[in-house]
């Protein structure tokens, strides 16, 4: 019974912080995924937003082309080990971790899985985002800060 009242409380809070972000991210409506700009140096992207259990899980599964400005962000309730994995993933990503002070802490170079079970991967550290970008030769490096999280501290609060 915990576990249920935990689960359905934390799913109550992910709808209502997709609702939040929904209304306060300038390039969401009502039938769209929210998005969001960040710029890392050079480097600009417009990425959808994963918060819901179930959208981290699906992530850029089945995808078979994404735009060289454009991502995905994985946004976690809290900073921990989090990890992902390739599972019916059809293109190459470079995936960056982020942690609370909007650093990046770790970038790898990933390849489609094609065989099970597939590998999870995570940094070595602690974060509290996951961004995932098209494969391409990036300026970006442990230590940059990630532009435009912050709008996100006014809806994620534990």
């Amino acid at each position: 019974m915990h576990v249920f009242n935990s689960f359905q409380r934390g799913t109550s809070q992910a709808a209502l912080l997709f609702l939040s972000l929904a209304l306060c991210v300038p390039s969401a409506t009502a039938l769209e995924t929210p998005s969001l700009h960040l710029q890392i140096n050079a480097d600009s992207f417009t990425v959808e937003l994963a918060i819901s259990p179930e959208q981290r899980a699906r992530g850029l599964m089945w995808r078979e082309q994404l735009g060289d400005d454009r991502g995905m962000l994985f946004v976690y309730p809290r900073s921990g080990d989090h990890r992902i994995w390739m599972k019916n993933t059809l293109i190459p990503l470079r995936v960056i971790w982020i942690d609370d002070s909007f650093r990046v802490i770790s970038m790898q170079r990933l390849e489609p899985c094609k065989y099970s079970p597939c590998p999870s991967y995570s940094a070595q550290q602690s974060s509290r985002y996951i961004l995932e970008i098209a494969d391409s030769p990036r300026d970006i490096n442990p230590g940059d800060l990630v532009d435009g999280l912050d709008v996100l501290n006014s809806v994620l609060t534990d």
